[in-house]
């Protein structure tokens, strides 16, 4: 375990109950629901990541990202829309 030995993993322990005494249940207990709370956080972050991922690159969807000269932000892509010449004529 992370490279220790029983001496270690001993002598961890005997600072450990000096230093807390009665309260090292409780202690201990607090600590593994905390990790146990960063292990959540970090698999639905994950999965999050992952399911993110995988709508970007759905069959069908086509997205199109272009980069301006505004700090290299992604935008999407659009057609370009042409207003109407002034001259009055009328496409029919």
């Amino acid at each position: 375990m992370f490279g220790l030995g029983p001496v270690e993993i001993m002598l961890i322990g005997a600072i450990a109950v000096m230093l807390y005494g009665k309260r090292l249940p409780e202690v201990g207990r607090s600590v593994g629901q905390s990790i146990g709370e960063l292990r959540k956080q970090m698999a639905t972050l994950s999965r999050d990541m992952d399911f993110s991922a995988h709508l970007d690159a759905a069959p069908g969807k086509r997205v199109t990202r272009r980069f301006d000269d505004d700090g290299g932000q992604p935008h999407a892509a659009a057609p370009r829309f042409d207003p109407p010449s002034e001259s009055g004529e009328t496409a029919s």
